[in-house]
């Protein structure tokens, strides 16, 4: 049986959390340094984008693991997001693979795995949300961050909401602006400019309408 903490053992524990500066943190302060990621949006949103630049930002600090499976590996535009945020200076702490769940969770027990792990997209890596809390628990101590499409606002399949519902930092990503839906909201109130121009562009044509 496992053993009951005290409110003494509770507040003993150490929180240990991502250190973001800059734009990152004005938008997210410094979440903890594990847990599900759910990212969403529509097509043309700026969601890869915002993903680019947040596997940047952690691997400043940690090894990243991009599991790339909505796009090849040599597809352009895969290439010019690598190159357009300058990935290499990062290249230390950065790989891209395109692993099943099989091959990921294999690669996982090698010596000195990533801290953390990109998978894009939720449906084309896991069945079913069992495959998915079941994966969640051999990764628990890791940042594992997962895309997903939009119907509207919202997650656009079943099993993209019920990622959402559960994981640790929810953020959803519209018209270039990279919205925290989650509890570690930062100064700015957990707004994140993806591309200062498209962002304007947009509300621009939303006020001309």
């Amino acid at each position: 049986m496992k053993k009951a903490l005290t409110i003494s053992n509770i507040k003993a524990q150490i929180i240990n959390r991502i250190l973001f500066t800059g734009a990152f943190f004005e938008a997210y302060r410094q979440p903890q340094n594990k847990g599900v990621w759910f990212i969403w949006g529509g097509s043309s949103s700026g969601k890869s984008s915002f993903v680019m630049q947040l596997a940047k930002a952690l691997a400043k600090h940690f090894k990243v693991l991009y599991n790339l499976l909505e796009e090849e590996l040599d597809d352009s535009d895969f290439i010019e997001r690598v190159d357009l945020f300058e990935m290499h200076e990062v290249e230390h702490n950065f790989l891209a693979v395109r692993y099943t769940i099989a091959e990921l969770l294999a690669y996982l027990k090698k010596r000195n795995p990533p801290k953390v792990i990109i998978i894009d997209s939720a449906t084309y890596f896991f069945k079913n949300f069992q495959e998915y809390m079941e994966f969640k628990k051999v990764t628990k101590n890791m940042i594992v961050i997962i895309t997903g499409h939009a119907q509207g606002n919202s997650p656009r399949s079943e099993l993209e909401k019920d990622i959402m519902y559960d994981c640790k930092q929810k953020i959803f990503v519209n018209a270039f602006l990279a919205v925290c839906k989650g509890r570690t909201i930062g100064p700015n109130g957990g707004l994140y400019i993806v591309w200062q121009e498209g962002y304007e562009k947009a509300r621009g044509t939303e006020q001309k309408n």
